[in-house]
């Protein structure tokens, strides 16, 4: 083959379609709030120094590990995902890339950041790094067509990237980083107990089981979300009262911890979709704006 040939082979492999179609496995949206989560945990000590380097480090290995965490479930739920309306669409049911190259970009993005993370910044917050993705490929992902309890335990997953951030902060574990652990586990409940309710026919149709499919009357789902708000309201007051917050802080926390538990008792009242996607977007509210109040206070006072 000449080199024009083989030139041409290799930019028609690798186009920018097929690229974009490789970022979008990742799940960008998702993967910037693990980032966000992260960088939470980083800044969460009071008595660590802040260093953008060692930030860098943290951000370049989750961004990796948790990329090549979503792009191993999709490999996984392949058969699932085109059974679904809101997954159909995505690269591997439209057949834009085939299973294989999936698997090959899912595992050389986890080995990179695994590795990333043990090498720049240190072996425990490589293994909670390894914890994140073997708990969220080999646990949540299988669970997800099994029982309804995979949110309960799919919770601990998404709960672990502050605790990166602390040791890749600290160096080690400390029992301050459990109010944030606590904060980030009962946020997610409510959060995807909305989702599994505004898309509760599509889940049927993919074969998970939620709890939304055995709750026909949306008072079991109301029920939970009630309970772990109120769990999520303890945890943010527990930041302040070990002193990772101010009165700022504390603040924010009671307001929109109120706002949160008032959009819920709309759900309950009423278990329509419409109120499922008013928790959804209250809950895609509370969590960035109280934990920009977090990291502004660290940088700024």
């Amino acid at each position: 083959m000449s080199d024009k040939a083989l030139e041409a082979s290799i930019y028609h492999f690798i186009t920018l379609s097929k690229i974009k179609d490789y970022l979008t496995l990742t799940k960008p949206r998702l993967l910037s709030s693990v980032l966000f989560s992260a960088v939470l945990g980083f800044v969460l000590p009071i008595d660590s120094v802040i260093a953008v380097l060692p930030l860098l480090y943290l951000l370049t290995g989750t961004a990796l590990t948790g990329g090549g965490a979503h792009v191993l479930n999709q490999w996984m739920e392949q058969v699932p995902d085109s059974k679904m309306s809101r997954t159909k669409n995505r690269p591997l049911p439209m057949g834009r890339l085939s299973g294989n190259e999936a698997l090959l970009f899912g595992i050389i993005l986890s080995i990179a950041g695994i590795t990333t993370l043990w090498l720049t910044l240190n072996a425990l917050t490589a293994g909670l790094g390894l914890l994140t993705l073997v708990s969220y490929i080999l646990v949540y992902t299988p669970l997800k067509q099994r029982t309804i309890a995979n949110t309960w335990f799919g919770g601990i997953t998404g709960a672990l990237p502050p605790v990166m951030g602390w040791t890749a902060a600290r160096g080690q574990l400390d029992w301050e980083v459990l109010p944030i652990f606590a904060l980030l586990y009962f946020w997610q409940l409510p959060h995807f107990f909305a989702i599994a309710w505004m898309y509760r026919d599509d889940y049927q149709r993919g074969g998970f089981r939620m709890l939304s499919l055995v709750d026909k009357t949306g008072r079991r789902t109301a029920v939970q979300m009630l309970l772990n708000t109120g769990f999520l309201f303890i945890a943010s007051l527990a930041v302040y009262m070990i002193g990772q917050g101010s009165l700022l802080y504390l603040t924010g926390a009671i307001l929109l911890g109120l706002g949160f538990f008032a959009v819920i008792t709309l759900f309950f009242r009423e278990s329509s979709v419409e109120n499922a996607r008013k928790v959804f977007l209250a809950s895609i509210i509370y969590l960035p704006v109280l934990s920009t109040i977090l990291i502004m206070e660290r940088f700024f006072y």
